[in-house]
């Protein structure tokens, strides 16, 4: 609610005052992000970076077993799922295997229940997470963590692609920072405490993509971050319509699957490298590709195992679920937690940029798609909006044609149908005029690969249809939505 409230004053400001809004919560997030404690693990981290190896090891050795004897004898659903274990037996990441592993499920029934004795949840950061499947999790990170998080970030992510926090940058997340139903420009705000270009990822189209390469330049963005979706579909209509490219140093994506067309796509119309990194908000592991297009893994977030569906370790080159234990957040341990990503180590682990953490590839299971609008704008990236209710187990967005999808909608514990009303209402308010029509559905439907998206196009999809046809026709709920008469796509 106070969420809400903060938005509707959001909307009631001119732009200037927004964008000092902006600036002042960045000021509030430099004492939490850069505060105490931040320069001593960036040095640290650097340290180690120069140096790997032995040190790191021993360092993740020590937190690991400081964590699982926290984890067993301070965290109430440890205490529980460990009994019978013997936990003490966990020196090293090799002895993992004797815990039991953690699915997302049993996190979101069991949230408090996560956070270490003593500690008042009110006083912890909370992160959201929905994840591929719409799914709401509510995390909860000590403030201790989060100078150590964004170190880590800055030595290992951007310091790698070349920029660093205190270089201009231009940013395309999830964040509603312009009404959707906005039909003028500018399509994005300031924020000038951080000197970041916030571009909003819903009004990118062919008419709107001059501007806004425009305003990267006036801004003097120096790279780009973000949804790898969204940059890529502002790459691809400014490039369409004749824009000029935008020279930056680097673009550090993330999110969602980066396929190779829209890295071709960045890369082009940028004039600079595209860097993949992976995270969650469950901050239980990290990846960044270097300059060489490997996928290495960041030893110091936490300890990574791809696993076979059966628990056992999957041989390079073979695709298995991401199973990883967080080693920086001892208010919330997640041990063993199944990701529902999958990935498989790479078969070569040698790699000429000198990096000798574990090279990871065939990074799947965040594949995105995005809905287009009747006017053609392609809106990506809406797993965001699923956070306002943890009540709802799992959604996914089925589009038909242009201008009209079917949010389907799991019921979850406590789930009423104000809930979907409510996500349905900030997809509007995020993209602007679009039929969405929402289905209650007893479960989301996966791919033959057991895996479900965020967004499903039909259109685009040959054989997808079978999968839904029992499910919109016979279950479609209506909210008083009337869909426009749009031709398919071709």
């Amino acid at each position: 609610m106070l969420d809400q409230q903060k938005m509707a004053l959001y909307w009631r400001l001119p732009v200037f005052l927004q964008e000092a809004a902006l600036g002042a919560y960045a000021r509030y997030l430099d004492r939490l992000y850069y505060g105490a404690g931040y320069e001593e693990w960036r040095e640290t981290f650097q340290s180690w970076r120069r140096r790997p190896g032995a040190e790191t090891r021993a360092w993740q050795d020590e937190r690991l077993r400081a964590l699982v004897r926290r984890a067993a004898t301070e965290v109430d659903f440890y205490r529980q799922s460990f009994s019978g274990v013997d936990w003490r037996a966990v020196k090293s990441a090799a002895d993992l295997p004797r815990l039991p592993r953690l699915d997302k499920q049993s996190l979101r029934r069991h949230e408090t229940r996560f956070i270490a004795d003593g500690l008042d949840a009110r006083k912890l950061w909370l992160e959201k997470t929905s994840g591929t499947t719409g799914t709401s999790l509510r995390i909860y990170w000590p403030p201790a963590m989060l100078p150590q998080w964004w170190a880590l970030v800055e030595v290992a992510i951007r310091n790698v692609a070349g920029v660093a926090q205190n270089l201009p940058r231009a940013m395309m997340g999830g964040r509603p920072v312009v009404r959707g139903d906005a039909r003028r420009p500018p399509y994005w705000r300031f924020n000038r405490r951080w000197r970041q270009l916030y571009l909003s990822a819903y009004h990118v189209s062919d008419t709107s993509a001059p501007g806004y390469a425009e305003a990267i330049r006036r801004y003097g963005s120096r790279w780009i971050t973000g949804y790898g979706s969204a940059i890529a579909a502002l790459a691809e209509s400014a490039m369409g319509g004749g824009v000029a490219p935008v020279a930056l140093c680097a673009a550090i994506v993330s999110g969602d699957t980066l396929l190779p067309g829209m890295r071709a796509d960045i890369e082009k119309f940028f004039s600079c490298k595209c860097f993949d990194s992976y995270g969650q908000a469950e901050g239980v592991c990290m990846a960044m590709e270097c300059a060489r297009g490997k996928m290495h893994v960041i030893p110091e977030a936490g300890l990574w195992e791809i696993l076979r569906d059966d628990g056992a370790p999957c041989a390079p080159g073979e695709v298995g679920e991401i199973v990883a234990t967080g080693l920086l957040n001892d208010a919330m341990p997640l041990i063993r937690y199944r990701l529902g990503d999958y990935a498989a180590w790479s078969k070569a682990q040698d790699c000429s940029c000198g990096n000798p953490s574990p090279i990871i590839d065939r990074l799947e299971g965040r594949v995105d798609d995005y809905l287009i609008a009747s006017d053609g704008r392609k809106i990506g990236r809406l797993s965001t909006a699923m956070k306002r209710s943890p009540a709802i187990h799992s959604a996914q967005i089925v589009q038909d044609r242009p201008g009209r999808a079917y949010l389907l909608v799991r019921p979850g514990d406590g789930y009423r149908s104000r809930d979907a009303e409510a996500v349905r209402a900030d997809i509007i308010e995020r993209i602007g005029a679009f039929a969405l029509e929402i289905v209650e559905v007893p479960a989301i439907p996966r791919t033959p690969q057991g895996k479900t998206s965020l967004v499903v196009r039909l259109f685009d999809r040959p054989g997808a249809e079978a999968r839904y046809e029992k499910i919109l026709p016979s279950q479609r709920r209506s909210h008083g939505v009337e869909a426009p008469s749009l031709p398919h796509a071709s």
